[in-house]
């Protein structure tokens, strides 16, 4: 009935869907109703426009996972499995995420932690958009610029978060 990549798209916004829908359901619930019950619902309605908005970013984020190996996320690592290669980086020791582009074919995130060897993640791997909660949650990282990043394909390889650091002198 629904054309496939309409039905796509429907489903990567599935998240926004529903936060919006909630939102016009609390603001008619606001609308309808008076005193506190009106605040409580005008409140639900706010919290809603800002889970609409994080989960459009999250959905800009996710790829298709089509790609080779898996990401998993667990206990504060981030393993990158494939059947010929793959690693593993502790998100705390996580010094650089760079968007490695690709001449041909999909780029690569590539994550850099002191003392090991760099992990390198394609962007469509199967469940590499877990990879935004952690990116999202690095000290210092600029969301928007990491989306922009991602849809424009930079020519060369674009730092997308280096931790800071104190220098002593």
């Amino acid at each position: 009935m629904i054309r496939p990549e309409v039905r796509e798209k429907i489903w990567s916004l599935r998240e926004v869907i529903a936060a919006l829908g909630v939102m016009v359901l609390s603001m008619w619930w606001a609308m309808s109703s008076f005193g506190f019950i009106r605040w409580l619902a005008f409140g639900l309605a706010l919290a809603c426009i800002f889970l609409a908005f994080a989960a459009f970013q999250r959905a800009r984020f996710a790829s298709r996972g089509q790609g080779v190996g898996v990401v998993e996320i667990d206990e504060g690592i981030i393993s990158y499995l494939t059947a010929y290669t793959g690693g593993q980086v502790e998100i705390e020791m996580l010094t650089s995420v760079i968007l490695i582009p690709a001449d041909k074919g999909i780029a690569h995130w590539q994550l850099e932690a002191t003392g090991q060897i760099p992990l390198t993640i394609p962007l469509n791997a199967v469940d590499a958009e877990k990879l935004f909660d952690v990116f999202v949650s690095l000290d210092g990282i600029e969301t928007e610029r990491m989306l922009r990043q991602i849809k424009k394909t930079p020519k060369s390889p674009v730092v997308i978060w280096r931790k800071r650091t104190l220098a002593l002198h």
